[in-house]
């Protein structure tokens, strides 16, 4: 088929990469003409493994074109996918503003019968906005039609060409038929669905992973005060087949574009439906609490021996890793904005590192100092504080940083190490839940 990508940030650039892969004509559309031409260069704006090799090669094969141009790509192909950020208003709802907008560009364009695919997610009820938007504008036919993502980054591609599943909310056998046919060579189950179900469905699935998360760091926060191992805990917990090892890991919270954003616009959704969503709140209260409970770790694992310090002046601090998550340079909602805030508010000195997100994590804290490697970033300092579970952090020579340390303390907080094996190294090691 032909099919234009509305938006080229992640989602948009993942599902530019998949479609054209698997031989469509790909048109993706963004309004930021600098972005159009960098990609047109073969240069994507973030890091997502193995993303630049597969866009390049279909630019090069002619069956990917990046543009700032409705008229040329909309006009020209039977689906349009919708892949525009619903950041967070202030109150907590999608700002559906970019959402809004490229619905309205895509109906002035409309030439011939398209489906119009919505991967955005938004709150149920406003799919009645964007048809009458349409309406207004559009001189053809269309339908609507809903297919959340369901990507984790560092691993988009693979979750993209082999999902669990592929959720087709639309209403007519038509609308169904077509995007059956487009997502024909991947595996997975289908659910075919009305659009508010596929609409829930995105929501339910992100916000339930971020309820395993909040619980194991819970479970993490008992185990501490009973004396127990939180690994070995959850490892017997998730064992069990109903409940599974993913995202049953404890932390210092979950961050990035997904989790946060959707966990309190579906309480707000919620709020709109006249049901209180408690569990949610205790959800995201967890995840708030972990980062201050961290912070606490920290500045009693270097005032150990001066109870009556309350501040961190004069304490210099390697910060190991800056971006949400690992295999990504995304710096949004991560948990090591609100650590590091933290810790300068306290008057800490910090080195930071992190293999790929130093960059993005420069716009956000410009004046501090920043490492080209993590034996950079802990020579002569305090102690290193580990915040993202880099496979270059748990491969580190520790006997090296154990030198370069000024005192050998390591506040971890993604238990990347035995803890035994950090004793018998001589290092003061503090890990959650453990």
């Amino acid at each position: 088929m032909t099919i234009t990508v509305i938006g080229a940030g992640y989602v948009g650039l993942v599902t530019s990469a998949v479609f054209s892969e698997l031989g469509n004509d790909v048109f993706c559309v963004d309004v930021i003409k600098d972005r159009v031409e960098m990609l047109k260069k073969g240069h994507v704006p973030f890091f997502e493994p193995g993303l630049e090799e597969i866009l390049k090669k279909n630019v090069k094969q002619k069956r990917l074109i990046f543009t700032t141009s409705y008229s040329q790509s909309v006009q020209k192909s039977q689906v349009v996918f919708v892949c525009v950020g619903t950041p967070p208003a202030k109150n907590g709802e999608a700002d559906l503003t970019y959402l809004f907008g490229a619905i309205e560009e895509v109906a002035k364009n409309l030439k011939n019968y398209t489906l119009v695919v919505v991967k955005s997610t938004f709150p149920i009820g406003f799919e009645n906005d964007l048809e009458s938007i349409v309406k207004k504008h559009a001189k053809a036919d269309f339908e609507f039609a809903v297919s959340p993502e369901f990507l984790k980054e560092g691993t988009a591609l693979t979750d993209a060409f082999h999902p669990d599943r592929i959720v087709i909310g639309a209403s007519s056998k038509r609308a169904q038929k077509i995007l059956l046919e487009l997502h024909g060579a991947l595996p997975g189950e289908r659910i075919i669905c009305d659009m508010r179900s596929a609409q829930i469905t995105k929501y339910a699935s992100n916000t339930f992973l971020a309820t395993k998360i909040s619980f194991a760091n819970a479970i993490s926060i008992i185990c501490e005060k009973a004396g127990a191992d939180v690994e070995k805990v959850l490892q017997g917990v998730g064992a069990d087949k109903r409940i599974g090892q993913s995202f049953l890991k404890p932390g210092v919270g979950y961050g990035g574009s997904c989790l946060p954003k959707d966990v309190n616009a579906f309480i707000a959704q919620a709020s709109s439906l006249d049901y209180n969503f408690d569990l949610l709140r205790s959800v995201d209260g967890i995840n708030n609490s972990q980062i201050e409970m961290f912070v606490e770790k920290i500045r009693t694992a270097l005032c150990a021996s001066e109870s009556n310090s309350v501040n961190l002046e004069g304490y210099k601090i390697a910060i190991l890793g800056l971006a949400f998550k690992p295999n990504t340079d995304d710096m949004r909602d991560a948990p090591s904005i609100k650590v590091i805030q933290a810790l300068i508010n306290l008057g800490a000195s910090l080195t930071l590192f992190d293999p790929k997100a130093m960059e993005s994590c420069k716009k956000i804290f410009p004046n501090l100092e920043y490492a080209d490697s993590i034996y950079d970033a802990v020579k002569d300092q305090d102690s290193a504080v580990i915040i993202t579970d880099w496979p270059e952090f748990i491969d580190a020579d520790m006997k090296k940083i154990k030198k370069l340390l000024r005192k050998p303390i390591i506040i971890d907080g993604r238990n990347l190490y035995d803890t035994e094996m950090m004793k018998e190294l001589g290092f003061t090691y503090t890990s959650i839940g453990r």
